[in-house]
């Protein structure tokens, strides 16, 4: 009878045991409460891009005052900075003309929002650094005003064509690949006969 009875305790003790382990554990309030994602902040196109759009022929103008008229259109030279206006004096302290044509260079991209280009490795960097190391005329340590593409133009040389990196805004260098053919020719005087004929009738 006692065996009896302990063979039911144990059965009894083992359904209770099961019936806890059947339980549902409640969730965190965390799990169930939805995280919200702090998203980072996104780049957006401007969609009005004056480098895309047609430039119209009118000027759009305000006007200042009672009689001015000024102009809120942006200038070449601020839209394309190699089309902005320079006026270059290259410093020569006691009168004595030791710059390079990189230091020419240098001088005259100065307050244009473009940097100098390093020569890069190989051929063409070679003929880079051979231009950079020149000795730069006397005629080039004070000009302008005129274009900035043709002031470095005209530093560079006629050997040498202009290129620029847009995203670095840095400006450089290249031999031309083509042997340079001088294309200035000198003036010739050209003479025209005019040949009056004169009809008369009777």
């Amino acid at each position: 009878m006692t065996v009896f009875m302990l063979g039911l305790s144990g059965c009894v003790h083992q359904q209770d045991t099961a019936q806890n382990s059947d339980e549902i554990t409640p969730m965190p309030d965390s799990l169930l409460t939805p995280q919200m994602q702090q998203l980072p902040p996104q780049d957006r196109i401007v969609s009005k891009d004056i480098y895309q759009e047609q430039t119209t022929s009118n000027t759009e103008v305000v006007r200042d005052g009672r009689y001015t008229l000024i102009s809120i259109a942006p200038e070449e030279g601020q839209k394309y900075l190699l089309e902005q206006v320079v006026s270059v004096k290259v410093s020569n302290p006691k009168n004595r003309f030791t710059a390079n044509v990189q230091q020419g260079l240098r001088s005259t991209l100065t307050n244009t929002g473009l940097d100098l280009c390093y020569p890069p490795i190989g051929e063409q960097g070679n003929a880079v650094q051979t231009l950079f190391t020149r000795p730069l005329p006397k005629v080039h340590y004070q000009f302008g005003p005129m274009k900035l593409y043709e002031a470095l133009q005209m530093i560079a040389g006629p050997a040498y064509e202009l290129t620029l990196n847009d995203i670095s805004r840095t400006i450089c260098f290249k031999a031309r690949e083509s042997s340079f053919q001088n294309p200035h020719k000198p003036a010739v005087a050209v003479t025209t006969t005019t040949i009056k004929t004169e009809v008369i009738e009777e």
